[in-house]
Parts: structure tokens; sequence; C-alpha cells
């Protein structure tokens, strides 16, 4: 027998080795040839031969190189096939698809590996219990009060579970500790609190025993067992703490669902199941046995890798699953503690920690989880940092689509915290002109109906207004180009051309002005009276290096650059305010409609103004006047973008512009003739876009019916050519 950690296979060696690097560090080692590595009768062979799950069986690349990598804050590893480059570099070419932990090993006091293998049907619940408590005894105000959550309104719910008593009763007391449950419904129908059922449900043991309780779904009776055998003794849960058919309790606890997730001791996440039929797998003597896959993977001398199952949840990708609806994105995002039943893995996350039932606890993973924890909502200069979170909650599903600004209320709440200005129905009030340039150039969005033909809160202007993955644009007026962007289509936003207000109806006499601020801390800084940094930036002299690739956009440069703490690389041309969770905010009123007054072109599809399709984009279209690019458009879907190239002489589009500045996509793509041997035919020139800024307006192409306009694409249109055909007179715009 080997000692300590030592194998007596070399393959099986290099791999216990590999489990030994620093949890920061980046290892990987060459095990051999793969027909090297399956020959023999170690373990490891067999084993190699079910974990290198490639495109084909790994036995199928005989003479290829075997390879095994941990990356940089990593404890597992990853098989896959290799080159070796000549300065001695691995380069891998195929990497297997899951991650493998070596299991830790009881008898070796130093063993490397911090694997657990868990029962597979059976979860031991001492572990949640751990978790918690070390959560609340290492973690303490980190976690109880994280940086987001300072300010955030406390709330006690009007109606809580008392799983102790087995009925609904209200708060006892004011501050009372719960828990709280995130779900789906699905489609299984059952009992709920209504206003005929509220009486009942407050009886003692309603909810225990008896025909309520056995018509309470499986997800909510396991979950109820669960908190008891957690010693918590209250729990909210939507079914039975909103009374269902009470319009004015409904909106009142919609209002504030974030605040009740985030003001819960911790959540349990239902995520698996596509609905509260399935239950919380798992649970001995409450629910039925889960069917927890962990593929083990012998080694020489008794060490084992284990690994998640490969096959994914049967319920993942339905609009009925956890993570593909609005309301549970919400849920996830404000609970603070989470306890997840999920397809693998029970898995515990607070604001410092991620752990999971089949790895050991490792406190620089730890320290990792917490910092990207930190940036939840963090106060940020730029619009792009709300991308991520826009974009993944509008490709959520919602059973109603007018409930969109509803569920998308407590992100918005959040975001108003460090936002100056606040945000309106998604759009930030500080950026507004720049924002409402979003656009769908990746994905098809399609409008949100009501199924009444009637499209309230939802309005066209807004992304909220459709469903779908969309983005913000990369102000280069702003942001400083990065060296990614070379062939990418570029834009830079100069200045507003309208005020906009807001408004409740289109007849309605109070306007409320939409305080878009961005232009004056853009002319502080051209006009030299940016001398004294705000609050969180520091400035320096421009650099040439700040160009990418030869690309100058129109104008002058900049005397300096900006940077903020909370990305100090990234490099600003102006400075804004930022927020710092500021905690006495006053939500403004979310009203739909918008209006201005602005210049409006009307352009006829002629034999000068001709509609074409753009290279590379199948969402982007053209007019053309007489061979020039006068407009340039990005279309909700492919499908409408087709339509619109279909349009036959003689059809008249509508256009507002919002906002002056620069695009690259009116300007044509630079051709650069490449060294050759050839003779030179058109392989021997590279077509690079983005690179022929021209000066532009920001427009909407808009439908106007019974006088309110409605949004139907956004782009740009040539400076010249809208001043030539815009009227002297501005119009008066209502955005619907």
């Amino acid at each position: 027998m080997a000692s300590d950690n030592e194998a007596t296979c070399e393959v099986c060696a290099t791999i216990l080795e590999i489990y030994g690097a620093e949890f920061e560090e980046w290892d990987d080692e060459v095990l051999g040839e793969v027909s090297a590595v399956l020959d023999g009768d170690c373990p490891h062979t067999d084993s190699i031969r079910r974990a290198a799950n490639f495109d084909r069986p790994v036995s199928d690349y005989p003479d290829r190189l075997l390879a095994i990598k941990k990356e940089s804050n990593q404890t597992a590893t990853r098989l896959g096939l290799a080159q070796v480059t000549p300065e001695g570099d691995i380069v891998f070419d195929n990497v297997s698809t899951t991650p493998m932990e070596l299991v830790s090993r009881n008898d070796q006091p130093f063993h490397p590996g911090r694997g657990i293998l868990p029962d597979p049907h059976w979860i031991d619940l001492n572990t949640v219990l751990g978790w918690a408590s070390r959560c609340e005894r290492d973690h303490g105000a980190k976690c109880n009060e994280p940086r987001w959550f300072k300010g955030v309104e406390a709330v006690d719910p009007e109606w809580l579970v008392d799983v102790i008593q087995g009925c609904v009763v209200s708060s006892p007391v004011k501050g009372t500790k719960y828990t709280a449950l995130s779900y789906t419904w699905g489609k299984c129908r059952y009992r709920k609190n209504t206003e005929d059922t509220l009486k009942e449900l407050q009886q003692p043991g309603i909810l225990s025993t008896g025909e309520f309780a056995s018509q309470l779904p499986p997800t909510i009776r396991n979950t109820m067992d669960l908190v008891r055998s957690l010693g918590q003794r209250y729990i909210w849960i939507d079914a039975l703490c909103i009374i269902q058919d009470d319009l004015e309790s409904l909106t009142r606890n919609l209002n504030q669902m974030q605040l009740i997730y985030a003001n819960a001791t911790f959540c349990i996440m239902g995520a698996t199941g596509s609905g509260a039929d399935f239950g919380l797998r798992g649970l001995k003597g409450v629910s039925h046995p889960r069917d927890l896959e962990l593929r083990v993977y012998e080694l020489a001398d008794g060490d084992k890798l284990a690994a998640g199952s490969l096959t994914l949840d049967p319920s993942s990708g339905t609009k009925h699953s956890y993570f593909q609806r609005s309301w549970t994105f919400q849920e996830w995002l404000f609970s603070r503690r989470r306890i997840v039943f999920n397809h693998g893995p029970l898995m515990w996350q607070c604001q410092c920690a991620q752990w999971y039932e089949h790895v050991e606890i490792n406190p620089l993973a730890d320290n990792k989880w917490a910092s990207l924890a930190q940036e939840k909502f963090g106060p940020s200069p730029s619009v792009w940092n709300l991308m991520p979170t826009v974009s993944a909650f509008n490709t959520k599903s919602l059973t109603l689509a007018d409930d969109a600004p509803k569920a998308f209320a407590g992100i918005q709440a959040m975001l108003h915290r460090v936002h100056p200005g606040g945000v309106l129905l998604g759009l930030s009030e500080f950026f507004f002109d720049v924002f409402l340039a979003w656009s769908s150039l990746y994905a098809d969005i399609e409008r949100r109906s009501t199924g009444t033909g009637k499209q309230n809160g939802l309005p066209s202007w807004s992304w909220i207004g459709w469903q779908g993955d969309i983005s913000f644009p990369y102000d280069a007026e702003f942001r400083f180009i990065q060296p990614w962007h070379y062939h990418e289509q570029k834009v830079g936003f100069r200045e507003p051309i309208t005020q906009w207000f807001t408004m409740a109806s289109p007849q309605a006499i109070i306007r409320r002005k939409i305080r878009s601020q961005w232009h004056k801390y853009k002319m502080n800084a051209s006009n030299g009276a940016q001398s004294e940094t705000l609050e969180g930036w520091n400035r320096r002299p421009y650099e040439q290096h700040h160009k990418v690739q030869g690309f100058k956009a129109p104008g002058s440069e900049p005397e300096y650059v900006y940077a903020h703490i909370s990305d100090p690389v990234q490099e600003f041309q102006y400075q804004v305010p930022v927020l710092q969770w500021a905690a006495n905010i006053t939500l403004s009123e979310q009203t739909q409609y918008l209006f201005c007054e602005t210049s409006r072109v009307r352009v006829e599809i002629s034999q000068d103004n001709v509609i074409s399709g753009v290279q590379d984009y199948d969402r982007r279209v053209q007019i053309k006047h007489k061979n020039t690019a006068v407009i340039s458009l990005t279309m909700p879907s492919s499908r409408l973008a087709e339509e619109f190239l279909a349009q036959t002489r003689g059809t008249t589009l509508e256009l507002i512009a919002f906002a002056k500045g620069w695009s690259t996509w009116l300007g044509d793509d630079v051709l650069r003739e490449v060294d050759t041997t050839e003779q030179h035919d058109e392989q021997s020139y590279l077509r690079t876009p983005g690179m022929n800024a021209l000066d532009c307006y920001f427009v909407l192409l808009v439908e106007t019916i019974n006088g309110i306009s409605y949004r139907r694409a956004n782009g740009e249109a040539l400076e010249s050519w809208w001043d030539d055909g815009k009227g002297s007179q501005l119009a008066q715009v209502i955005l619907g």
C-alpha cells in the first residue's frame, strides 16, 4: 500500500497532485497518450473511459494526449484532449462537460480531496442545520444586513403560516422572524387563501390534518415539515398568506414582494419540478426519496472522484420551470439566504458563502463568492451594469403579461437607490435619452399582450413592454471603447434634442418632467468645469492608447479620462453622480405615457428611397436615399425585419428624433488590402465594420394611432439628411 497521498499508479498520482494545487492557482498536467492511459488494470482505466465524455468515446482518440486541469478559484478538475506547444504550454482542444471532485478520506489527514458522497435518496438535515448556524455565527451582519439591504424597509407580512399550530396567523409582533418559500404553482389546482377560506385557515391544525391539509400540494406540505424540523415556527407562502381574490390584499403584497423575501431569515427554493405537486424530494419521513445522481470514478488505492449528473432536470427550459419564471427570478434575487432544492445536490447560498452537500466548506471559495454577491445592484456609473439583470428578467415567463411591471417592481425599487433620478418603467431617468435606444440586435423580442387588446402598464417605448433579450447601447461618448470592440458597430451620444415628460394618460394635464442629466455632466467635462472630482472618482490625462485600432470618433478628444472605484479599470470621458445605497428615497410615479416636442420626418419608399438589409445582422435594415444610407434601424425580430424589407413603394414611414450623436451603422465598412501571393480578388481584402462614424440623430420608427405613437423600431438617421427633411415646426408627440 502507498503511504499518505502517494498512489501506486503514475496516472492516479498525477491526478492527485493536481488536487494539491492552491485554490487560487491554475494547474494542468498531461496524463499521457489516450492509448497508454487506458492500458492496464488500474481502476482509473475504466473510470476515465466513463468520465472523459467528449463528442465521441475517449478510446476513439488513441494517439491524442489526455490532460487534466484545475482552473483558478476552483477545487474541481476536468479531463481534456490537449496539445503541448513548443514552449511547454498545454492547450486543451476538447474538455469534458462536468467537473470532478476528489472525495475526501478520513483515514489520510493531509488528503487533498474535498468531495463528499451524500446519501443519494435522503438529505441529512444536520448538514442544513450546520449551514444555518455557521452562517449566523461566522457571517453575522454581513448576511443579516448586506450593503444592498441597508435602508430596505422592514416588513411584517399580514399573514404567516404557523407550522407549530398548523394554521395561518397574523404577524404576532412587529419584527417577527419568519422564513419564506419560493416555488412555482404549475398547473396543479389546490386550495388557497381566499375571502371564503381565510377564517377556516386560522383554525389550529387546519393545515396539519383533515380535508384542507390533504388538498395542499406536496411542495407546501413538505416545506412546512422542513421548517418545523429546522427549529423555525413561521413561514410565508404566497398561496396561504395572500388573500387571492382580494384585489387590495393582492396588490399590496405584490408591491412589497421583494421586501417579504428580503426580510425572511432564509428562503427555501423549490427549484426543481414544474409545479407545486413535485414536492421537496429527499426529506426522510416527509417526502418521496430523491434520485441524486453522482457518478463515482475509482482510482488506485481506494481514491475516488465524484461528478454530477450528465442528465438535465426534465422540467428545465419549460415555461413552468423555476428558473424560467419572472416572479421566482425576483424572489431568488432578493433572498439573503437560500436553501436550494434542485436537480443536483442540496445547496446553501448566503451573502458570504455557497455550500453544497457534496463538497466540504472552503473558506477561500467563500471569499470569492462573497465578492460576487456584493456586486448585486452595486452602485455603478455605467448603464451597461443593468444589462445582465434586465436581460435575465425579460427572458423569463409570466402567466399574465401585464404582471411584468409588478414582477420587476422590486428590482426597480433597488435600482432606484443607486441610479440618480430613479428609474421609470425600467429606464434610468438620468440617462433617459440613452436608455430609449435599447434594442434587440442579438435576439428576437415580441410585444407583450394582455390578450384583451390593451397594454396597460406595458408601453412600447420601454423594454418592459416587450418580452425577450434586449441590450442597451454602449455609449462611446461616455465609456471608452475597448480593443474587443474593434469589429463592432459603435455609437456615441452627444446631446438630447428634446425634453421628455411622463403622464398617466394621453389626456393628463399634469405631466412630470423626466430628470435626464447626463448631458449636463458631459458638458461640464467639455467646458473644464469638472476640475473637482465627484465622490468615488479620480481622473488622469487622456493618452493616445485609448483609441481602438486607429478608430477615431468625430469631434475633439477629451483632456482627461475618469475612473470610478466600483471598477477602476473602466475609463469614462466624464463623471456622473453615483449613489451609495441611498436609504431615503421617494419612488417616482410609474406612468406609461411620454410627451415631447421634437423633429419628425416622414419618408416614402420610392425609387430614390430604397430599403435594404445589413450584412451579418438579421434584424438590422437600412433605407438608402440615392444609394446613400440615411436611416439604419433595428427591428424587434428577424420576422419583422423580413416584413419591413418586403414593403412596396408608396409606403410612408414615420420617424421621430430624440438625441444627436454619431454612429458607424450609417458608414460604409472599411476594406483593407491583405498581403497575399495570389492575385488580388475579393479574398484579398479584409472587411472591417464599425470604423466609419458619421454624425446622426437617434430616432424611433413609430406608428401613430388615434394621436398616440407606438415604437416599432429604433436606430439612427444621417444628420445632414434629417436636417434637410424635417419640418420647420416641432411635432408634439405622445408615446404609448
